[in-house]
């Protein structure tokens, strides 16, 4: 195999943009969620960065682990620009600019969104106290805001895997019989 011939089957497998077939509604409505979410999560960082503390408001990090960082601002600006990221690979997979990029670059992004956030919904569960006297509290509709961010990524990521499979040729309708 040349070297020709290799630029040429990267640029025709890893580089070909994806074209998946248009959102739907439902879709569409999850990805608005994702994206809504992923920006309340940059505005949370970008609050706690100013304060110069890591963790999220009205759950900071302990003392021990604010104090592994010399510079607890910029990593949770580091944060917030992540979730501008995150924001930004939902709204790809809707829309027509999205559809630029190659399907393995966003399916991986999207893959690796989700598993983040299922991380973070694990995280809000575990803390949160289901006491019945406390219910009504922000640890309970921490943890619903958390499952439907969760459900959101899953319907845009598992959506945008479908929509944008190689379709097999088929042959004509009565050729291959």
């Amino acid at each position: 195999m040349t070297l020709d011939m290799c630029g040429g089957l990267f640029r025709r497998k890893l580089l070909r943009p994806a074209r998946p077939v248009p959102a739907g509604l439902f879709v569409r409505l999850a990805a608005c969620v994702a994206v809504a979410e992923m920006l309340v999560y940059t505005a949370q960082k970008v609050y706690m960065a100013m304060r110069g503390e890591t963790g999220m408001p009205g759950h900071p990090a302990p003392a021990a682990v604010q104090a592994q960082f010399a510079h607890a601002g910029l990593a949770q600006a580091g944060n917030a620009a992540l979730g501008v990221l995150a924001a930004l690979v939902a709204l790809a997979s809707v829309t027509r600019w999205g559809a630029r990029i190659p399907r393995w670059a966003l399916c991986c992004a999207l893959a690796l969104a989700l598993v983040m956030l299922s991380l973070g919904a694990v995280a809000t569960i575990g803390r949160t106290d289901f006491a019945w006297d406390r219910l009504g509290r922000g640890g309970v509709l921490g943890c619903v805001r958390e499952g439907a961010q969760f459900g959101a990524w899953l319907v845009v990521t598992v959506s945008y895997g479908l929509r944008t499979r190689p379709h097999r040729d088929r042959p004509a309708t009565g050729a291959g019989r």
